[in-house]
């Protein structure tokens, strides 16, 4: 069994990093939201986006719960995979918390990794988006919800302690 924690959202300050981007100040005011991310194609946004202060934290315990196991496994930009791909490594390597190379997934279907292909057990995802999480259980995996700036990362952590003993 695997653990994967999203990107952004999750460890990565997404929102704060469009609000900043735009100089607005909630991300929904962003005129032609979509539209307008979809032109963060090709720049270097993914790497400029601060850590939360739980985001250490959080890889710590994953990686202590989950061993050579942890892994990430983020969403690149539509249409821009290599670049988004490239800039969400780095700064995972700046933060320190690039995981081992085979577990480091960029993916706009999750769902293809909800379950290990070769023994068929259902890994774990951490993602703050609810129909990521929705596709990942329907394939077999266990999802669990979490957005950083909402939800308390000890509550998270000890869930999934729970969940990894269990298997």
């Amino acid at each position: 069994m695997k653990i994967y924690l999203d990107m952004d959202g999750v460890i990565a300050d997404f929102f704060t990093g469009l609000e900043t981007h735009f100089n607005v100040k909630h991300w929904k005011e962003i005129p032609k939201t979509e539209q307008s991310i979809l032109g963060l194609k090709g720049t270097d946004f993914f790497y400029s986006l601060y850590p939360f202060a739980t985001s250490k934290r959080l890889v710590e315990a994953t990686r202590k719960i989950a061993g050579d196991d942890y892994g990430i496994l983020s969403s690149p930009l539509r249409g821009d995979r290599d670049n988004s791909a490239y800039h969400k490594r780095r700064w995972l390597t700046q933060y320190k918390f690039l995981p081992n190379i085979d577990n480091l997934l960029f993916s706009g279907q999750k769902e293809h990794y909800a379950t290990d292909k070769i023994d068929g057990k259902p890994n774990i995802l951490v993602d703050d988006k609810p129909s990521n999480i929705d596709r990942w259980i329907k394939k077999g995996g266990i999802g669990i919800r979490y957005q950083a700036n909402e939800d308390n990362v000890d509550d998270l952590i000890t869930k999934l302690s729970e969940l990894y003993k269990k298997t």
